[in-house]
């Protein structure tokens, strides 16, 4: 005669039956609350916060020199030791035996502290309010930024936004929201938890409107991990003039294996560029500013990798890694597929090669296993594409230890000394030019 099993069996085979049915309610409750609070902020106008009335007029058409940056400050939480979990890449065949390893992926998903987080965002802003002439007056009349957290859990509640506008106390400004997230409890060793981020914009001259622009992202899952890609595009009146100068902030995707995000997203924002060019009847001025997750420099006419001295010195493979796509401008990329800008586009891509504007960042900044080559792979792709009316007088990446340049911790000479890289996984790129 069989034993039956004893009233305790039953009692702990209740209490897991109970607990797998509360982690499994938990899960769904839990899905079910991110899907149900995801949504789109959507095209719209944007508040302009006025703190300037200076107007760019007719006189400064030929003769004024205007100078803009862009910097993507990485929600403060890049600082050189920092990997982020979706990075992944790849050695090159010859570095694989000494690193031990052919891939590569990053760690976190939030910044390494908030005292780190905060070092990094102050001095983000700090690396634009030094770009000063011989007077100590400031140069800079145009300041894009992207990834700017508004107290989100991943930068540790810093209102990121308020430290800028405290850095450019008499600039006019705009924020457009491009991250609004739920919790998101991945990974889980290190959650992202909930995210407010934006691009920022910020004029010494008086800016007469502006407005968000949504661009197509992924309809899948990843959508709530990727941002709610969008641009913000300003207006400003040049009096005595019909024509008018537009500057965008854009941020576009990452991430994109099929091709198909960043098909959308270019279509999207070129017809805009074609019909601000011709808005209202005359040839206006057109600078799109920003992190593009494209590489500017290879199929671009304007530039020459054989004469870029850090150009494919580094351990990990660029050409796998997933996380950008390039600019089809004219070179030898464009016989593959349709270019992204003809002639007739009347517009030109410009960056800094100076040094590069971003890191690779599957693993931490430097030379981590000494061999005297930089493990990163480094390229850039933030930078402005330019209407042809405007007259570029130079474009160059702001690193470390130069010249109104944040101060450089590596030996000179040690790989990636002077590269910069140092409150971010990007640099700012800043940009000298004329209306003609």
């Amino acid at each position: 005669m069989k034993k039956r099993p004893s009233k305790q069996v039953f009692i702990i085979l209740g209490i897991l039956a109970s607990l797998f049915a509360l982690v499994m309610f938990t899960l769904e409750f839990y899905v079910a609350y991110v899907l149900l609070s995801y949504k789109r902020v959507g095209t719209r106008e944007i508040e302009v916060n006025q703190q300037s009335a200076i107007a760019i007029n007719l006189n400064d058409i030929g003769t004024k020199e205007f100078t803009i940056t862009t910097f993507n400050i990485g929600f403060g939480a890049y600082s050189r030791p920092y990997s982020f979990f979706m990075d992944e890449g790849e050695y090159k065949e010859e570095f694989i035996s000494v690193n031990k390893s052919k891939t590569t992926k990053g760690i976190y998903a939030k910044g390494l502290s908030k005292e780190d987080t905060i070092k990094n965002t102050k001095g983000a802003f700090e690396m634009i309010k030094k770009q000063v002439d011989e007077e100590n007056n400031p140069l800079v009349d145009f300041a894009l930024y992207q990834e700017v957290d508004i107290r989100s859990h991943r930068a540790y509640k810093i209102n990121q936004f308020e430290e800028a506008i405290l850095t450019h106390p008499s600039y006019s400004y705009t924020r457009a929201i491009n991250y609004d997230s739920a919790y998101l409890a991945y990974p889980f060793n290190d959650p992202i938890g909930a995210s407010k981020s934006a691009v920022a914009t910020f004029s010494r001259y008086k800016i007469e409107s502006a407005k968000r622009e949504e661009l197509p992202i992924s309809t899948g899952f990843s959508k709530l991990f990727d941002l709610d890609r969008c641009y913000s595009k300003h207006e400003f009146k040049i009096e005595g003039s019909s024509k008018k100068l537009f500057i965008y902030n854009v941020h576009l995707s990452a991430y994109d294996a099929t091709g198909e995000i960043r098909s959308g997203q270019m279509k999207k924002l070129k017809a805009d560029i074609k019909d601000t060019l011709d808005w209202n009847g005359v040839q206006n001025y057109v600078v799109v500013g920003g992190d593009f997750n494209h590489d500017l420099v290879v199929d671009n006419p304007l530039y020459d990798i054989n004469t870029i001295p850090w150009w494919d010195n580094y351990e990990i493979d660029g050409t796998k890694a997933s996380w950008y796509n390039y600019f089809r401008l004219g070179g030898n990329l464009s016989a593959d597929g349709e270019k992204d800008f003809v002639v007739e586009d009347h517009i030109k891509a410009f960056t800094g090669v100076n040094i590069p504007t971003c890191r690779d960042a599957s693993v931490p900044y430097g030379d981590l296993n000494n061999n005297g080559i930089l493990d990163n792979f480094v390229v850039s792709i933030d930078g402005f594409l330019v209407s042809d009316n405007i007259e570029v007088i130079e474009t160059v990446t702001i690193g470390s230890g130069g010249h109104n340049e944040v101060e450089e911790t590596l030996e000179s000479g040690a790989p990636g000394a002077g590269f910069g890289f140092i409150y971010s996984d990007h640099n700012p790129v800043k940009m000298r030019f004329k209306l003609t």
